[in-house]
């Protein structure tokens, strides 16, 4: 009976030491997940591999607007939510913010609005002179210039664009390893 009643008193602190040393842990996990990311791309990566990096944001940034141009030649619902799955695995997240360019609003919308702003109108659109003006602690800017063809009307914007490069800790089999992603961010 002794040993019950000291179980049943002591379990809790168990559970909650536990717990807190859980958090702790994944505290400490955190806390060095955000010292790699803090850390400048530059201290990571040579010249040239950062140049390497470069190239693969202009080309995520060409692959995302090649996308957007299919909305206007697919009928298919299930067409359509291909491309939104693929357009927003390219992104950091759906809620991203970016510049309404198909309306032409001038305002910033979630990714997400843009993606339905594409469906309903057809356009086309062009991009030109992408070029790396920044490369910061977890991102590059990335510079060009859009022209977007709606309703006979061609509209020309200039945009910077994040493009965020963060190592990501993947599992193949039972060998974890870190690998960096490029994903998009707001313009």
């Amino acid at each position: 009976m002794k040993h019950l009643i000291y179980l049943l008193l002591f379990f809790p602190w168990l559970v909650i030491g536990q717990s807190n040393s859980q958090k702790e842990e994944a505290s400490s996990n955190k806390e060095v997940s955000k010292k790699m990311v803090a850390s400048s791309i530059s201290s990571h990566f040579n010249s040239k591999v950062i140049s390497a990096y470069t190239n693969q944001s202009e080309q995520l940034i060409t692959d995302f607007y090649a996308y957007l141009t299919l909305y206007p030649q697919s009928e298919s619902e299930a067409l359509q939510k291909e491309i939104d799955k693929s357009i927003q695995q390219m992104f950091l997240s759906e809620t991203t913010l970016v510049e309404d360019f198909i309306t032409g609003s001038n305002k910033k919308i979630k990714l997400i609005e843009l993606l339905q702003y594409c469906k309903e109108n057809k356009f086309v659109v062009s991009v030109n002179n992408i070029q790396n003006t920044s490369v910061n602690a977890t991102n590059f800017d990335m510079r060009y210039q859009l022209l977007v063809t709606n309703n006979a009307e061609t509209k020309t914007f200039n945009f910077t664009q994040k493009v965020y490069l963060f190592p990501v800790e993947k599992q193949f089999g039972n060998i974890k390893k870190t690998v960096w992603e490029l994903k998009l961010g707001e313009f």
